[in-house]
């Protein structure tokens, strides 16, 4: 679990910084959404801009990792895992809500990593008059978050041996 919390501990630092440096570069307005096509079609003041990209990556991680967290208190009943009498065994049910835990760090870490992707292109795209993106690097930026994604469920993924201990 230490490794997914400094995993999203440093996403959000950098993600922090990013938007630090490039802040005074951007133009005010800045471009903050772009159509199919890669045309900016909606903006906002610099202040705005750096408010939403970083609240939204912050909120992002918190609705990725609150409901693991919570999800402890929750009666039996209301937990749907596979085979979830023996997960919820009272000699696994914490081994198995750490590992939930720390799998919504490693999926908060990864949104975060596609907040920090997504100004690293805002800021490319803003560079330019007009103001436009590359859907082809969008949909880069997308396929990549979602590899890493499923990296991340594959990694997570719920096995006896990791939760009980060596067999």
């Amino acid at each position: 679990m230490r490794k997914a919390w400094v995993a999203l501990i440093l996403a959000q630092v950098v993600l922090a910084v990013a938007v630090a440096i490039s802040y005074g570069t951007l133009p005010e307005p800045v471009a903050t959404h772009f159509d199919a096509h890669g045309a900016a079609d909606a903006w906002a003041s610099r202040p705005e801009y750096a408010t939403q990209i970083l609240g939204g990556g912050a909120l992002i991680a918190a609705l990725c990792v609150a409901p693991l967290y919570l999800a402890r208190r929750l009666p039996d009943s209301m937990i749907h895992i596979p085979d979830r009498e023996y997960w919820l065994a009272p000699e696994r049910r914490a081994g198995t809500f750490d590992r939930l835990y720390a799998m919504g760090l490693a999926i908060a870490a990864t949104a975060t990593g596609l907040f920090v992707g997504m100004h690293a292109l805002t800021v490319k795209a803003n560079r330019l008059r007009p103001a436009r993106i590359e859907p082809a690097e969008t949909i880069a930026l997308v396929a990549a978050f979602l590899t890493v994604l499923v990296g991340v469920l594959y990694a997570f993924r719920i096995r006896p041996r990791e939760v009980d201990g060596p067999a």
